[in-house]
């Protein structure tokens, strides 16, 4: 069976920290793959993008790298997405699965819906965060983990549709494709 690193976001826009992270994991742990799972309606969060949207520009992403996937398995907008919900129905051995994610959402995960359940599922890849020591993943993570090596990479979502709002330069954090897609769509 394929050792599979998952990455779940709004991904609203997709950016270059995205791919760099998925690609150290790979990388640093030996997995066969990742797969990226945009959202379908995030419960913690309020998003104007539509998960087309952001599906097509996760997609375009990653297209060009064969060991990365894309699933549309959140894509019911009616009912909330939940991690543990999407975990499951992937049906992949605890002992295959990677769940990766970044250290500003790791140390909140105790937010998340039936979290505890998280641990019997999935092991955790977690992306280093400026901000957040290690020492404080320790104290505030509730389960085991393995850190993904490397420089942080100071790219946000969020950032970047500010920077497009107010017609900044965003060269170097999303690629052109995308940027492409933003423009002809109108989006931000």
């Amino acid at each position: 069976m394929k050792v599979t690193g998952i990455l779940g976001g709004t991904f609203d826009p997709p950016h270059n920290a995205h791919y760099e992270i998925a690609q150290r994991a790979i990388n640093q742990y030996n997995l066969d793959r990742v797969i990226f799972i945009p959202t379908g309606n995030p419960w913690q969060k309020d998003i104007e993008t539509s998960y087309d949207d952001r599906y097509i520009m996760t997609n375009l992403l990653i297209n060009s790298n064969p060991l990365f996937e894309i699933s549309d398995i959140e894509k019911s907008v009616n009912e909330p997405s939940y991690t543990v919900e999407t975990l499951k129905k992937l049906n992949i051995e605890k002992e295959h699965m990677f769940f990766i994610l970044g250290a500003d959402v790791a140390i909140s995960i105790n937010t998340w819906k039936d979290y505890k359940d998280l641990n019997l599922l999935t092991n955790f890849l977690i992306a280093p965060r400026e901000e957040i020591t290690k020492e404080k993943l320790v104290s505030e993570f509730p389960f085991e983990f393995n850190l993904i090596e490397g420089d942080e990479l100071d790219i946000s979502s969020t950032g970047i549709r500010n920077k497009i709002i107010s017609e900044e330069s965003i060269e170097g954090k999303i690629p052109t494709k995308i940027q492409n897609y933003i423009k002809e769509n109108e989006l931000y």
